[in-house]
């Protein structure tokens, strides 16, 4: 009986060991720089998961201010935009009050263009003029 417990034990603690060596050797195969005693490797294993760990945190920083870089940029872009919409709107409110200015002039036909015989042309937007 004694014997059969220390089969069971002998073959259990095996297994528990061939476990932990092929942990180690997958560290070693994934870890850059690995010699190849199981303390130095789960050393290098250590250090190297510590630098990405940094790595990690670096570029969430950097992601971080980009985007925030990039938020502002696009607000201060929409900003500009809107400005340039707005005077776009008002100009051509002022065009048109100009076109109805023109037109009414020629209309007229009073004469009060100067004397000189033309009207103040009206004109379109290709800029050929209402007389054409």
């Amino acid at each position: 009986w004694h014997k059969v417990r220390r089969d069971n034990h002998k073959e259990v603690e095996r297994r528990r060991r061939e476990t932990i060596n092929e942990g180690i050797n997958e560290l070693a195969k994934i870890v850059p720089g690995c010699e190849k005693n199981k303390g130095s490797i789960l050393q290098r294993a250590v250090q190297f998961i510590t630098q990405l760990k940094e790595n990690e945190a670096q570029n969430i920083e950097k992601w971080t201010l980009e985007k925030l870089l990039t938020e502002q940029a696009i607000a201060e872009l929409s900003a500009s935009c809107d400005k340039l919409k707005a005077e776009l709107e008002r100009l051509a409110e002022e065009k048109e009050g100009w076109k109805k200015m023109a037109r009414r002039r020629a209309g007229d036909g009073d004469g009060g263009d100067g004397g000189d015989g033309e009207a103040e042309a009206d004109v379109a937007d290709d800029g050929s003029s209402a007389a054409e």
